[in-house]
This record gives C-alpha cells, structure tokens and sequence, in this order.
C-alpha cells in the first residue's frame, strides 16, 4: 500500500514539474505552445479542463479519466456539484479546490494537484492571469452540471 502511494505521489510530481519545466522553457503551457490555429486559449475552461483535469476526471467530469484507476479514492463526479449543493452552483468552494491554496479537507484527498501556484507561474499579465485560468474553469464546471 504504501509503496502504490509513493508511486502515485512521484508520478504526480513528474506530472507537475513536466508542466512547470515546459512552462519555464516557453512562457506558455505545453498545450499552448503550437502557435497555429488550433492552439490552446489558456483562458478557454473547456480547454484548460481538457489539459489539466480530464486525467482524472475523464473528459466528460464524471471522474472516469485514464489515470483514475491509480488513485486511492476516485475523482469525484464533477457534473453533480449543483446537485450535492442543494441546486445551488458552489462557485467560490469550486475555485478555493482549484487553486488549493486553503488546503482543506473538501479538497477530496492530497491526490488532486494544486494548480494555484502552476497557474501563477505561467501567467503573464492580467489577461492571462492565474485568477482568470481558475474563472474560466469554475465556469467551465457549472456549465456541465446535470440538472
């Protein structure tokens, strides 16, 4: 058991040190880096969420993404927090678990990286702020909630 969590623990620190390197070397995230037309808005959620979160949460946010399996608990169904929240979208608890920087017990488990401080480090200016990237995702997330 505890050698599964020292794996899942390093492949996760490679996960976010292979962003942080990239995002060094560029100034843009890996996703972004394609200066074509197909590239990556760091400020689409959508997009943001297809880079940073669908591992997990799989692509559709109901937690069945290819990296799941390796987990000890399983990524929460992110389409039903309108509905565990008494039909009210929790906008600010979605942003303080995006950007980890509170550190709580909601955040599900130590497992979910804190992209907070990845966010800042890639930012630019105010368009492309970390605040913007965690806004765009928080209502990426309330537009997939099941009603």
């Amino acid at each position: 058991m505890r050698r599964k969590a020292i794996g899942l623990f390093v492949v996760l620190l490679i996960i976010t040190v292979s962003v942080c390197a990239a995002v060094g070397q560029t100034g843009v995230p890996p996703a972004t880096a394609d200066s074509g037309p197909a590239a990556i808005d760091p400020t689409s959620g959508k997009q943001l969420y297809s880079s940073y979160c669908a591992l997990c949460h799989g692509p559709d946010g109901k937690g069945g993404g290819p990296f799941s399996p390796q987990l000890k608990v399983w990524p929460p169904d992110l389409t039903q927090l309108l509905k565990g929240n008494h039909g009210i979208f929790p906008e600010m608890r979605v942003a303080e678990v995006i950007d980890g920087e509170l550190a709580r017990p909601s955040h599900g488990s130590s497992e979910m990286p804190i992209w907070g401080p990845i966010f800042r480090s890639m930012a630019h200016g105010r368009k492309d702020s970390a605040q913007v990237r965690i806004n765009s995702l928080v209502k990426y997330l309330a537009s997939i909630q099941e009603k």
